[in-house]
């Protein structure tokens, strides 16, 4: 689990921003989930765009991550809001020297494939390192206009404005029902409760809460990714796919409006905030619900056979059945009679066929 503290002063800093550099990095990175059929680039393009464009840089990095990406290369939205791809690549171009050798330094610590030889015809990253950091930074900037000129430039004006209805979205749902609706809204394997965003994931990261969080929402996501800046330079950046523009919305703020004519909203309401194994306080302070109105329904719901509840240490957490992961829509993961939570995956472990709910960590 990755668990970010939301200070008072961190949720007032949280932004939506958009960024074609950050756009880029979602297509780009090598472990992000396979594509669901929603806009974006292919697998098979991005590698075709890279080996036609010769951007041995970019290549090379794809096959050597596998724990944390370095951020100069991503360094998210200007300050106005206005998205400013030209900005964006001088900004990596002249990453000062020291911020880039410190960058790729962790990025080898967390490569598997720190021993093995490069070609001339396949060049590893540390052999674009041998003429400076400078000019390494200048390469990257270079690769990334290229790409993002081949495969982004020609679906740009979807995407943005993809991304422009979403945040238009969002904006509205914060000031019907707050931030923390917005924030539990993202995706299934975020969630926000106990002064927290917490990202379902194999890594365990807790990140104090002096960080400011901007999010990212993208069209050509398939899942969320999210960068920790290990220095607490910069904020967090999230990535989350973008919603889709048909179909129930079923967020902690609105659930499927015939699930709810069963059950009741408050218990239907529950239902679907239990995509992911929570306590009855995490749920209380999810959905503003008092403890004990919570433990009632849940209690109910025990009884019906539509969630269950397994401890760990001293909490008690409630997860939802097979049978009501298919009342909500959702797909269930196993025959076990209990719905399983597709987890984070930590860079590196995703395999080509990954599931699309998914999400990738640098850190």
């Amino acid at each position: 689990m990755i668990s970010i503290a939301m200070s008072a002063d961190a949720l007032a800093a949280t932004r939506f921003a958009v960024s074609p550099l950050m756009q880029a990095g979602a297509v780009l990175h090598p472990h992000r989930p396979r594509a669901t059929g929603r806009v974006g680039v292919p697998r098979q393009q991005v590698d075709g765009a890279l080996q036609g464009r010769h951007l041995h840089l970019l290549s090379a990095l794809r096959r050597e991550i596998r724990g944390y990406a370095p951020d100069f290369m991503t360094p998210g939205a200007v300050t106005d809001g206005t998205p400013d791809l030209e900005a964006e690549l001088h900004r990596v171009a002249t990453t000062p020297a020291p911020v880039v050798a410190r960058q790729m330094n962790r990025m080898f610590r967390t490569s598997s494939l720190r021993g093995q030889a490069s070609t001339r015809a396949r060049p590893g990253v540390r052999d674009f390192l041998e003429c400076g950091e400078r000019a390494f930074a200048q390469k990257a900037a270079d690769e990334l206009e290229s790409f993002w000129r081949q495969s982004l430039a020609p679906l740009w004006p979807s995407v943005a404005a993809g991304i422009e209805a979403d945040i238009e979205h969002r904006a509205g749902l914060i000031a019907r029902s707050g931030l923390s609706a917005v924030l539990n809204s993202l995706h299934r394997n975020v969630a926000y409760g106990c002064g927290a965003l917490h990202l379902e994931s194999e890594h365990r990261i807790e990140v104090p809460g002096t960080t400011d969080l901007t999010l990212f929402p993208s069209p050509v996501a398939h899942s969320w990714l999210v960068s920790v800046d290990p220095w607490q330079e910069r904020g967090i950046y999230l990535i989350y796919p973008t919603r889709r523009p048909h179909g129930p919305d079923r967020t902690a703020g609105g659930t499927d409006p015939l699930l709810g004519s069963v059950l009741g909203h408050s218990r239907s309401t529950l239902l679907a905030g239990l995509d992911l194994p929570r306590t009855t306080s995490q749920l209380a302070d999810r959905h503003h619900l008092s403890p004990s109105t919570v433990s009632y329904h849940l209690s109910h719901l025990l009884r019906a056979g539509l969630v269950t509840r397994a401890r760990e240490g001293s909490r008690v957490y409630y997860r939802r059945t097979v049978n009501a992961e298919r009342m909500c829509g959702g797909r269930a993961a196993s025959g076990d009679g209990v719905s399983q939570t597709r987890r984070g995956t930590p860079v590196g472990s995703a395999p080509q066929g990954a599931a699309d709910h998914e999400g990738v960590v640098s850190a």
